[in-house]
């Protein structure tokens, strides 16, 4: 349920007095207007992917997208999902909003989902009538964030789509993988081969719109794996979406 504007700003006033945070730009006072976490300001300063991009990747390019542009990257090591979208690059304010919520736990950051969504306005057509997949963590590494981002990501899709989409977390990471932050492109894909497998119980068809939800692109290798274990199982209309690409 959508809360009205007034009530909206008494409740984020209130909670911000309990839990004070801080925009993840210029660590100034969160909630400043009331209704958005980060700064409408320093939002603003972010490097949104408004236009055309890779169909795979999501990276900004100049071109006429009549069946989908395609970056080097992409064309030289084809991934196995159909399409993809980023919401940002990861420059250097990029990193400060996904480091925020990936590695401080800062949730509330993505209430300002509806006006990402705004500032993007294909991704949500990209969005609507799928069913968001997050990547899953480790249970270890589970255990110890104690949260997983790319779950807080897919529900914060979810509150602002509402019916349009549904979440289900069918896929089951089995190895407890070092991070993928230092490694190169065939390290990364090495490092996650086989390491997930779907639930059998799940109750999917096969005809669904997949989309894998992430926070960030780097090389695609988490992602394409994941993509990878879901066809293998038949289901063919498997995409990407995540907040950053770099």
């Amino acid at each position: 349920m959508k809360l009205n504007k007034k009530l909206r700003k008494f409740l984020n006033s209130f909670l911000d007095i309990l839990f004070p945070g801080n925009c993840p730009i210029c660590d100034g006072e969160a909630y400043k207007d009331g209704l958005s976490y980060m700064c409408v300001e320093c939002e603003g300063t972010l490097a949104w992917i408004k236009k055309n991009g890779c169909k795979y990747c999501g990276i900004p390019m100049s071109g006429y997208d009549f069946n989908g542009l395609t970056c080097a990257a992409c064309r030289n090591d084809p991934p196995s999902f159909r399409k993809g979208k980023c919401m940002f690059l990861l420059d250097q304010n990029g990193k400060k909003v996904v480091h925020e919520i990936k590695y401080f736990g800062v949730k509330n950051i993505l209430d300002d989902m509806p006006s990402w969504l705004g500032r993007c306005p294909s991704y949500r057509t990209f969005l609507e009538g799928s069913v968001l997949i997050p990547v899953p963590l480790h249970k270890k590494r589970f255990s110890k964030r104690g949260f997983n981002q790319s779950m807080w990501i897919a529900n914060a899709f979810r509150n602002e789509l509402g019916k349009d989409v549904n979440i289900s977390e069918v896929l089951t990471r089995t190895r407890d993988t070092p991070t993928q932050t230092k490694l190169d492109r065939s390290k990364r894909k090495r490092n996650v081969k086989n390491a997930f497998v779907i639930n059998k119980k799940n109750t999917l068809n096969k005809s669904d719109r997949i989309v894998l939800v992430d926070d960030v692109y780097t090389t695609g290798a988490t992602l394409n794996e994941c993509a990878k274990t879901l066809i293998a199982e038949g289901f063919e209309n498997v995409n990407v979406a995540t907040l950053g690409h770099g």
